[in-house]
């Protein structure tokens, strides 16, 4: 909220009512201030809807178009949603909030790009494609989790290697979700670990949305 708005001119007079009640004061001491009170809530509630929004942070980055791998409109919104809060998270400070919103970001859009594969053969052909060890064949997909959509993604050409192994860092970060996971291996994220680790989302991101410049290198988000 805008720092000039206060609640004080409301409830002073609110208090009033209140104080008078006590007092066994004129009604209309109780009108007048109810009418004050009215007034205060009319011009309160007229800066709030003509408050501008807050700012953006200066750091913030403008979300992609995922609209090339992504039809639903629904879901295209919702990976809007979740790109500006991964920004919130780390304007705020809440580091590991925001490396697990950038896994599940990631996992997303890993999902999205397989469910485009009319052919999905090359999912499941791969050497780095989970098997049921009950079966001895390919998990189905709704059944990946993110660590073999990232070596498969690397080994079919999505991604390049060293997204492979910067994704496959922050996808074990992104598991300290877990509080015993955390405990046991001491591990506290900081402000410079979760930005690095947007770096590299980000980056993941440009490379599973094959976003191009005119240049034909990759144009950053």
């Amino acid at each position: 909220m805008n720092p000039q708005l206060s609640l004080g001119d409301v409830d002073s007079s609110y208090r009033k009512v209140l104080d008078s009640t006590a007092k066994n004061a004129a009604r209309t001491t109780y009108v007048e201030a109810l009418r004050a009170a009215k007034e205060a809530l009319a011009a309160l509630r007229a800066q709030v809807l003509l408050s501008p929004p807050e700012p953006k942070s200066k750091n913030a980055s403008t979300p992609p178009d995922f609209s090339s791998i992504v039809a639903d409109v629904q879901m295209q919104m919702i990976l809007v949603e979740r790109w500006e809060e991964c920004e919130k998270c780390l304007a705020s400070g809440a580091c590991l909030a925001a490396t697990v919103m950038m896994g599940g970001l990631l996992e997303t859009l890993f999902v999205a790009r397989a469910n485009q594969l009319s052919d999905k053969r090359p999912l499941f052909s791969a050497k780095s494609t989970p098997i049921d060890q009950r079966t001895k064949k390919p998990l189905p997909l709704p059944e990946w989790t993110l660590r073999p959509y990232i070596d498969v993604a690397h080994e079919i050409g999505w991604i390049t290697r060293s997204g492979k192994d910067v994704a496959a860092v922050l996808r074990d970060y992104r598991n300290y979700v877990h509080p015993e996971k955390q405990r046991s291996h001491g591990v506290k994220l900081q402000d410079h670990d979760a930005k690095m680790f947007w770096d590299v989302t980000r980056n993941l991101v440009i490379q599973l949305l094959g976003i191009a410049s005119p240049t034909g290198g990759r144009r950053a988000v």
